[in-house]
């Protein structure tokens, strides 16, 4: 994914199609990013906000390192959920947070696919 310029929320959203068989649910005001229908991030364009499934422990360092750029969301047994202040996050820090969020609910053949891509 090119990681370049200021993060905006379209800029997230458009980023987020470059991962396999990403679906976007748009709404009024914001647009829900899925894979095949299974939620991992959320991005609300009027405040340039976007919410994105994280491992506890991920969400945890980020709540320490940077409080007033990321908030805690809600929680699963299985997951926790990250706010994130995109016009004060650094962007490759969100888009890498994205990538895991899309690998914590795609299938083990698209993250395959895509590793094999980008020659990993």
């Amino acid at each position: 994914m090119s990681r370049q310029g200021a993060l905006s929320a379209a800029r997230l959203v458009e980023m987020s199609t470059e991962l396999p068989e990403v679906v976007l649910k748009e709404g009024v005001d914001w647009t829900n990013i899925t894979f095949r229908g299974k939620g991992f991030a959320w991005v609300n364009h009027p405040e340039n906000r976007a919410m994105i499934k994280a491992h506890h422990d991920e969400r945890d360092a980020l709540l320490a390192t940077a409080p007033t750029v990321y908030e805690a969301g809600w929680a699963t047994n299985s997951s926790a959920w990250v706010r994130v202040r995109l016009e004060d996050a650094d962007p490759d820090e969100v888009l890498e947070l994205l990538e895991e969020a899309w690998r914590m609910t795609a299938t083990k053949r698209a993250i395959k696919a895509f590793d094999e891509a980008r020659g990993r």
